[in-house]
């Protein structure tokens, strides 16, 4: 498969993610990680690229604007075009939902990018002292959870949340 790397979203990076990110809201309003999106809740409008990197920076070192107050990364699969396939955002500690959320844009889905984007991110992990890690998806979401067991996740409990069925699966390090 092509060269592809996770990278921390910088100025460099913000035609592609422009393209991709009205791309995607053209197909669905549903952008996961939640972090990805580009709409301000708080300001009802979509942030400019510099916001949005502001927003990026202050949840990777203080995690002070988000519901856990956890800190968190969000990184950019990315290719040797520049071309930003999805993302995966890392929590730096585990939360309810987990410590990994993650998103392939639709036109890329079912090419096996979200299951190096894993790869990729659990090596994040490793270098950030984790042992584990636990990942949810919703029940029906049957390629993330492809891409899970893949990457050696095991099935650890079934929950009700949101009137939605989820699993939480475990990946040793």
């Amino acid at each position: 498969m092509e060269n592809l790397f996770l990278a921390i979203p910088d100025k460099s990076h913000e035609k592609a993610y422009t393209e991709m990110i009205s791309r995607w809201e053209e197909i669905e309003t549903n952008i996961n990680p939640s972090l990805l999106g580009r709409y301000s809740d708080n300001k009802k409008r979509n942030l400019t690229y510099a916001e949005w990197l502001a927003c990026c920076e202050d949840h990777r070192t203080t995690g002070s604007m988000l519901s856990t107050g956890v800190p968190c990364t969000l990184y950019f699969l990315i290719n040797g075009s520049g071309e930003i396939l999805g993302s995966i955002e890392i929590n730096h500690a585990n939360t309810h939902r987990g410590h990994l959320h993650a998103g392939i844009a639709p036109w890329n889905r079912g090419r096996g990018y979200g299951k190096i984007m894993l790869k990729l991110a659990l090596e994040k992990c490793r270098e950030m002292g984790f042992d584990k890690v636990e990942i949810c998806t919703h029940k029906d979401n049957i390629g993330a959870i492809k891409t899970i067991l893949g990457n050696g996740g095991v099935l650890t409990e079934e929950f009700f949340e949101n009137n939605i069925w989820s699993n939480r699966y475990s990946i040793e390090l």
